[in-house]
This record gives structure tokens, C-alpha cells and sequence, in this order.
């Protein structure tokens, strides 16, 4: 095995052990996943709703252009469309809260 794959599984091994630690907060304390679904309305942008949600995101440490790649999983048609919205769009969000915010 050469060294750059050996380097690059352990990446990837990292990143997964790293990942997998997300859904606990770092007190321990048990986070729940949120589901919304938005309708996009006039004037909204797909950053502007990006920090709105991420902000409810409490359980969590997340960064805006984490979240923002989040809503293009959970929304595929956002990449298809380079990421235009428009009135009536609906977009499924989520974040993560501690448990008993909800």
C-alpha cells in the first residue's frame, strides 16, 4: 500500500470517528434532529435562510457553509438549479437541539 492511500484512509477514519461524535454536544448532553420545511417567500435568499437556521441549530457546533451544504443534501434539486430559489419553493431544513428544547 502506498503511503498517500495509508494517509488518506486514516483521513477518512478520522473524519468518520469525528462525525460520529456530532450527536452528542461536548457536555455530554443528548441532541435531538429537527425537521422544518420552509416556504421560500419574496426576498429570500438561500444564505439569508441558511443563517436564520442555523442559528436554531443549539444542539451543535455548525458552521453557515456546513448547514448551507446540509440544505443542498436535503434539498437536491438546489444544486440542480444552482442553488435559485424562488417564491413557493419549499426546502426541507434540520438542525439539532438539545434535548428538552424542543
Amino acid at each position: 500500500m502506498n503511503a498517500k492511500k495509508l494517509i488518506a484512509g486514516c483521513a477518512l477514519a478520522g473524519a468518520a470517528i469525528l462525525c460520529a461524535g456530532m450527536a452528542q454536544e461536548d457536555d455530554g448532553k443528548n441532541v435531538v434532529l429537527l425537521e422544518e420545511t420552509y416556504t421560500v417567500k419574496s426576498g429570500d435568499t438561500l444564505w439569508g435562510i441558511a443563517e436564520t437556521y442555523c442559528a436554531k441549530n443549539t444542539g451543535t457546533r455548525r458552521y453557515i457553509l456546513e448547514y448551507k451544504a446540509g440544505m443542498e443534501e436535503n434539498n437536491p434539486w438546489l444544486v440542480e438549479r444552482h442553488g435559485m430559489i424562488y417564491p413557493g419553493d419549499e426546502l426541507r431544513l434540520t438542525y439539532w437541539v438539545k434535548e428538552g428544547e424542543r
